[in-house]
C-alpha cells in the first residue's frame, strides 16, 4: 500500500470547491495527515476543511523524535509553516509521497529526494476518471475560489 502525506493548501484548495472525495478517489491508498496540518484545519473558518479532522478517509500520523529534530533542523534554514515542515519530514523519513501545492515545499522536498505530487498532477489523474465538462468545471472552481491559476489547462481539456 502506498502512503500520501497532504499539506493543508491541497486539503483547502478541494475543500473550497466542497469536493474533499475527490482526492480518495485519486489516492486510493493511506491518506496521512500530521499533527501541524490538523491544527490548520481546525483553525479554518471552512467547516469542510474543519470536517477532514474527523474523516475516516484521513489517518493521523504522529512524528517520532528523529521526524521532530528533522523538522527543527528545516525550521531553522527554511522559511516555511509547520505543516510543511512535518509533511517533509514524514515524507523523508519515512519514503511516503508528499501531496501540496506550496512551491517552496516542493522545492525543498525534492532536493530531499521526496516524491512529490501538485494539484496540476491531481488534475492530470482526474482527467482518467472524469468527463471533459466535469473536469473543466472543477478547473473552473478551483481558480475561481482558491485564486490558483491553472497553468496546463489546455492540455488538461485536449
Amino acid at each position: 500500500m502506498k502512503s500520501f502525506i497532504f499539506d493543508a493548501d491541497i486539503l483547502s484548495t478541494f475543500a473550497k470547491i466542497e469536493n474533499i472525495v475527490l482526492l480518495k478517489k485519486v489516492f486510493r491508498d493511506e491518506l496521512l495527515i500530521p499533527p501541524a496540518v490538523i491544527d490548520d484545519l481546525e483553525r479554518s473558518k471552512l467547516q469542510s476543511l474543519k470536517n477532514i479532522k474527523n474523516s475516516s478517509s484521513f489517518k493521523h500520523i504522529f512524528l517520532t523524535q528523529e521526524e521532530q529534530d528533522l523538522v527543527q533542523r528545516l525550521q531553522k534554514k527554511k522559511l516555511l509553516g509547520k505543516g510543511e515542515l512535518e509533511c517533509i519530514a514524514l515524507a523523508h523519513k519515512r519514503m511516503i509521497v508528499l501531496v501540496s501545492n506550496d512551491k517552496k515545499a516542493i522545492s525543498i522536498a525534492e532536493q530531499l529526494g521526496i516524491t512529490v505530487i501538485d494539484l496540476e498532477t491531481i488534475l492530470f489523474y482526474l482527467k482518467e476518471i472524469l468527463s471533459k465538462q466535469e473536469l473543466s468545471k472543477i478547473m473552473s472552481m478551483i481558480e475561481e475560489k482558491d485564486k490558483v491559476i491553472i497553468r496546463k489547462k489546455d492540455q488538461l481539456l485536449s
